[in-house]
């Protein structure tokens, strides 16, 4: 596990495009600069769709240790195999679990999640550069 990852609701390409910039900004000017790791989401409901209840469950069990296999998880979890293997890969895609051999856990110690009211528009607009 490692560090934590921070999750945008509602940021956009250029807000990525804007922390990279800047990232590489301070390593040319040859400051050290730590690793982000951020996953943006377009909206509230895509993110929404990602952490569905059942997810999130699955996110509190394995926060106590991770699990043997996903069969072993979805025992404890009391669920269908199907349907939490289908959730462990989403989870994974979106940056909060990994698998090593048959094992699953969590991939970072935490996360926070960043919400933008801002119109979508509002959000297209230039974000300045840092």
């Amino acid at each position: 596990m490692s560090g934590e990852i921070t999750f945008v609701i509602g940021g956009s390409v250029e807000d990525m495009r804007a922390r990279f910039l800047s990232a590489v900004r301070r390593a040319e000017a040859g400051e050290a600069v730590e690793p982000e790791r951020v996953v943006t989401f377009e909206n509230w409901a895509t993110f929404l769709k990602t952490f569905s209840a059942a997810r999130i469950a699955l996110l509190e069990a394995l926060a106590a240790g991770p699990a043997d296999s996903i069969n072993a998880l979805a025992g404890a979890l009391g669920r269908n195999y199907r349907r939490v293997h289908d959730d462990v890969a989403a989870l994974e895609r979106a940056g909060l679990l990994k698998r090593t051999g048959t094992r699953v856990m969590l991939a970072a110690e935490g996360a926070c999640a960043h919400l933008d009211l801002r119109p979508a528009r509002a959000r297209r607009q230039k974000v300045p550069s840092s």
